[in-house]
C-alpha cells in the first residue's frame, strides 16, 4: 500500500514538474506565434503598399495621358482658329513625333521601374508564402515535441513503476 502511495506521489511530482516545464514551454511558443503573427501582418500591409504604388502610378500615368490630350485639344483649336487649318495640321504631325518621342521615353523609363515593381511585388508574395509554410512546419515541430515529451514521460513512469514493482 505504501509502495503505490510512494508510486503515485513520484508520479505526481513528475507530472507536476511536466506541466510546469509544459507551460514554460507553451509560453514561450506564444511569444513565438506572435512574432509569427506580427510578421505575416508586416507581410500583408507591405503587399497592400506595393498594389497602391502600382495602383497609383497606373492612375497617375492616366491622368497624364488625358491632361496631354486636353491640351493637344485646345492648342489645335487655338492654333486652327489663329492661323488656320494648315498650321492645326502641322501642329498634328508635330504632335505625332511628340508622341513617339515620349512613348520611347516612357519605355526607356517608366517600364523598367513598373516591371521592377511587379518583380517585387511577386518575390515578396513568394517570400510571404515561404515565412508562412516555415511557420506551418514550426508549429507542427512543436506540437510533435510536446506530444514525443509527454510519451516519453508516461514511458519512463512505466518503466519506472515496473522496476519498483520488480524491486519489491
Amino acid at each position: 500500500m505504501e509502495e503505490n502511495n510512494n508510486m503515485q506521489a513520484a508520479k505526481n511530482l513528475g507530472d507536476s514538474l511536466f506541466n510546469s516545464w509544459a507551460n514554460s514551454l507553451n509560453r514561450i511558443y506564444a511569444s513565438q506565434k506572435e512574432v509569427e503573427s506580427l510578421t505575416v501582418q508586416a507581410f500583408g500591409r507591405q503587399k497592400e503598399s506595393l498594389v497602391k504604388i502600382s495602383e497609383d502610378m497606373s492612375r497617375i500615368e492616366q491622368e497624364q495621358k488625358k491632361l496631354v490630350e486636353e491640351l493637344r485639344e485646345v492648342g489645335k483649336k487655338n492654333i486652327q482658329t489663329v492661323y488656320g487649318e494648315e498650321a492645326s495640321q502641322f501642329f498634328e504631325q508635330w504632335n505625332e513625333h511628340f508622341d513617339e518621342v515620349t512613348n520611347r521615353i516612357q519605355q526607356l523609363t517608366v517600364t523598367p521601374y513598373k516591371e521592377g515593381l511587379n518583380t517585387l511585388n511577386d518575390s515578396q508574395e513568394y517570400f510571404q508564402e515561404s515565412i508562412k509554410k516555415g511557420i506551418e512546419q514550426q508549429q507542427k515541430v512543436r506540437e510533435d515535441f510536446l506530444n514525443l515529451m509527454k510519451t516519453t514521460q508516461k514511458g519512463f513512469f512505466d518503466l519506472v513503476g515496473s522496476s519498483t514493482k520488480m524491486s519489491f
